[in-house]
Order: C-alpha cells, then structure tokens, then sequence
C-alpha cells in the first residue's frame, strides 16, 4: 500500500514536472514570437522616426505631428480600447475552457457592437471640438501657425482609433487561442503605413502625409490583417446591443478602473505632450524622438514577455496557483534585468552616438542631436522599471482585480504632475524623462511589493530584490568602462565621417562592456558566462529570422 502510493506521489510530481516543461515551453515560444515582432515593429518604428526626422527635424511642424496624438491617445483610452486584451482575454477564456464557443461570440458580439456605437458618438464630437481641447496646450499661445497645423493632422489621426479598437478584439480573439503571428504583424505594417504615407505623400502634403499614413497603417494593420487570424479560430459576430447583458455589466466593472486611473504608460504619452508644449520650439519633437528610442528597449522586454506570458498567468489565475504565479513573474523580472539593465547603462553611455547614428540627418542637425541625447539618457533612467512595470501588473490582471492597479498607478501618476512641471522648468526637455522615470520606477517597486507580500511571500520579494541589486551593480561597471572606452576613443579617433566613427565607438565600447558584466554573473553565479552569450546569441538570431 506504501509503495503504490509513494509510486502514485512520484507519478503525480512527473506529471506536474511534465505540465510545468510544457507551460515553461509554450511561453518561450509564445515570447520568441512576441519579442520577433516586437523588434520587427521597433525597428520599423525607428525608420518611422528617422524618415519624420530627416523631414522635420525639431521644427514646429513636428512638434504639432507628435501634439495632434494627444486627443487621439485620450479618446482611446476612455472608450477602453488600450485595455481589452487584459480585460477582454479572461471573460472569452471562461467560456472556451467550457467549451461553449457560441456564448463567448456572443459576449464578443455584445462588446465589439457597443463600443463601436460609443466611438461613433465620441469621434465626431471630438473631431468638432479639437480646437477648444488643443487651446489649453502651450501651442497656441506659442506659435498660432502651428496650432492650426496640429488642430488639422489630429482631425485626420482621429478615425483611426476606431480601427485600433477593432483591432483589439480581434487581436484579443487570437491570442486567447494562442495564435500570435498574426497580431505579431500589426504593429509592424502600422509603422510601414505612417512611412509609406511620409514617403509617398509627404513631398506634396509636408508633414500631412504623415497623418495619412497613420489613418491606412491603423487600419491595415488592426483590420486588413486581423480579420483573417480570427475568422480561423472560429469568429462569429452577430448585431448584439445589450446594455443589460451580464458579462458586459461583468466587464464595465472591470474596465471601469482601468479607463478611470492613469496607468504611467498613457500618463507619460499625455504628460511629455502637455508638458512639452510651454517649453521653447521643438522640444516635442525631441521628447518624442528620446522616448521613442528608448521604448525600442520596453517593447523587446517589456511588452513582449507581457504579452507572451499573460494567457498562460491567466490559466494559473483561474486555477489559484498564486505560487506558481509569483514563480513565473520572478522568473520573467530576472531574465529581463539580466540583459535589459546591462543594455541599458551601455545605451547611456554611447547616447550622443546612438541619437547621431539614427537621426543626425536632412533638417535633424548637430543641435537637434544635443537637444535629443539629454532626454534620451534621464528616459533610459527608468527603461528597466517601464519594461517589468508592465509584469508586475499582469497577475492582479489576471485575477481580474484591476482596482488595486488603478489607484496605485492612478496616485502615482497623479502625484508626478508636480515633478513633471519642476523639472521641465528646471532642465527643459530632460525633466520630462526625469519625472516619467521616478514615477515608473515608484509604481513597479509598489505592484511587486504589494504582489508578493499577499500572494508570494515577502521572502520571494527579498531573494530577488537582492538579485536585483547584483545585477544593478554589475551593469554599473559595465556603463562605467563603456563611458570610460568612449572617452579615449573620441580623444584619439577624428573623421569626417561623423556616422562612421559613431558606429566604431558603440561597437567598440560595449563589446567588452557586456562581456565583462557576463564575466561578472559567472563570478557572482547569477548566470553562467555560455548562457549570457547564448540567451544575448538567441536574441540576435530571433531578430534576424523575423
């Protein structure tokens, strides 16, 4: 009896090992997946922003581009549409884990149908009214010319919000599924729509071919492109208009907080904008070419491990096994520091290089770069935090408890107003990314505390935050010695061809920067030296295959 039930005991612990492979294997793939196209839509991304530098530089035109997305930010965020994936993905879930697919088309029917109705009402109202919101900017007192430039492009961006919308849903649909490629493409042909309406329609409308661009990219990549990945997993729309239905009342009380609070993601979009418009022409502009650049890090690490892995904490939610939750969010936070914070401080290191090697060109000049490289480097200040910002809130997301979220983030935003208005005043441009920083970084360490002091244990928490400090040292010295390389190569390497030179000095600086960090995780056992220039290795190979 003894040994069949210890042989019971080791059959069950195989099991459990076998499903936790399995988990472990589907989420690497899904994040391979997800980081592939992540960088795919950074990297067209970055062309998206050196093609509106080459044509605009940091000239008032751009500063009205990167404004005229302040009403269209807002009015996608207060109809929802930022954050179906996370409220959306359980509720459609439920129903497939029963087995009842005509109810959950019904549910997607319900929802897709009232929100649309709501963005019908909304989007020629704010359409009208542009001008009057736009008025409470520092555009118009500024410069009354390109006032009435961001008022014109922000009534050709607005539309597309309607598309994004759409878009979430039946993104939503894919990846409840586990399908991914499909809305893997959706970033990347929205990038490619704004380029090819720069390239195409620039020369004769200026900086409108642009806004043009957004309008076809949004709708390309969100419909064109998604309708065909959701009509394969089974996609059922009927007209259904029910205020009354019970999963969407279940829904409007799990949106609510989110649409309410002010996530730092959307605060920071709106703060830099706002915040942006009082200080002298073009610093919009090189705000958003800063925070552009570093995002390319977030949305690798960042947004693609959250993504990836939140279907799958999503399943671990809906059966309470808040252990292997919190195991699998420490599991995510470490492996993205142990390359993010290293790449991180190389980044500021080589920042003048790196802003010259993607922007320094056609009406970006010399002081444009300058202007740019400030804002960029207190914007990496909180690179690490925006990237596990996003983990840190999946779990309470996945349990559908997006109050707590709300009003931390929500308190947090709140709270860095007067930062953001101090320190712009205090050192322009470079406050801004100051201010973001200090408030994401504020907003992640209280989520992860809060997390692991409820669900994971305060010692989980302690074990990695000391990990943390590890690496965060070790990074240290690497920027150090990448700074220190920097400085005796432009002492000793003088070329006309600025590019050239910038691109020798990056390479040469954070080559041994980063092997010596990975020296550093063998001494100190974080990692082993073959597995650092493996996982680095993994990553280059999954940029280039996608």
């Amino acid at each position: 009896m003894a040994k069949q039930s210890q042989k019971d005991t080791d059959t069950n612990q195989k099991n459990s090992s076998q499903e936790q492979h399995s988990l472990s294997r589907s989420i690497s793939i899904a994040t391979i997946i997800m980081m592939g196209s992540v960088f795919l839509s950074r990297l067209t991304g970055t062309l998206r922003e050196v093609t509106l530098a080459n044509l605009g530089g940091t000239s008032g035109e751009m500063d009205a581009y990167v404004a005229a997305f302040l009403i269209p930010e807002l009015l996608n965020h207060f109809l929802a549409g930022g954050f179906l994936s996370v409220t959306f993905i359980p509720i459609f879930q439920k129903y497939l884990a029963k087995n009842d697919h005509e109810e959950a088309w019904k549910t997607f029917s319900n929802l897709i149908t009232i929100g649309s109705a709501g963005f019908a009402l909304f989007l020629p109202l704010s359409v009208y009214l542009a001008p009057y919101f736009l008025s409470f900017t520092g555009l118009k007192t500024q410069d009354p010319q390109t006032f009435e430039l961001t008022v014109r492009l922000t009534r050709i961006i607005l539309p597309a919000q309607m598309f994004f919308y759409w878009g979430a849903f039946l993104m939503a649909v894919q990846y409840a599924n586990q399908r991914f490629f499909l809305p893997a493409l959706s970033p990347l042909c929205y990038n490619l729509g704004i380029i090819a309406g720069g390239i195409v329609l620039g020369p004769r409308f200026g900086i409108e071919g642009f806004a043009w661009g957004v309008l076809g990219g949004a709708f390309i990549g969100n419909v064109a492109v998604q309708l065909p990945g959701a009509l394969k997993v089974g996609l059922e729309y009927r007209f259904r208009f029910s205020l009354r239905d019970p999963e969407f009342i279940h829904y409007v009380k799990i949106t609510i907080p989110l649409v309410a609070g002010l996530g730092m993601t959307f605060s920071n979009e709106i703060f830099f904008r706002f915040f942006a418009s009082f200080l002298e022409s073009g610093s919009v502009a090189s705000a958003n070419y800063a925070l552009r650049t570093m995002m390319i890090l977030v949305g690798i690490f960042g947004q693609a491990s959250g993504v990836a892995f939140y279907p799958y904490l999503s399943r671990l939610a809906a059966e309470k096994a808040y252990g292997k939750m919190t195991e699998l969010l420490n599991n995510m936070i470490n492996r993205i520091a142990l390359y993010l914070l290293p790449l991180t401080g190389i980044m500021m290191a080589l920042a003048p290089q790196i802003i010259l090697i993607l922007y320094e060109h056609g009406r970006f000049t010399e002081e444009s770069t300058a202007e740019t490289v400030s804002v960029f480097t207190t914007y990496l200040l909180g690179a690490f935090a925006s990237s596990v910002c996003i983990l840190a809130a999946r779990p309470f997301y996945a349990m559908q408890k997006t109050l707590l979220p709300m009003i931390i983030s929500t308190s947090v935003s709140l709270l860095s107003i007067p930062l953001y208005y101090l320190f712009s005043r205090q050192i322009g441009a470079a406050g801004l990314g100051l201010a973001a920083s200090a408030a994401m970084t504020s907003q992640f360490l209280i989520l992860y505390t809060i997390w692991g002091k409820r669900y994971g244990g305060l010692g989980a928490v302690k074990k990695e935050a000391v990990k943390l400090a590890k690496i965060f040292l070790i990074s240290a010295v690497g920027a150090a010695l990448c700074f220190a390389i920097r400085q005796q190569l432009e002492s000793f390497i003088i070329s006309d061809l600025k590019r050239v030179q910038a691109i020798f000095i990056c390479l040469a600086a954070s080559l041994p920067s980063l092997m010596i960090v990975f020296l550093l995780y063998e001494i100190l056992k974080l990692q082993k030296f073959k597995d650092s220039i493996g996982g680095l290795l993994r990553r280059r190979a999954v940029k280039n295959s996608a």
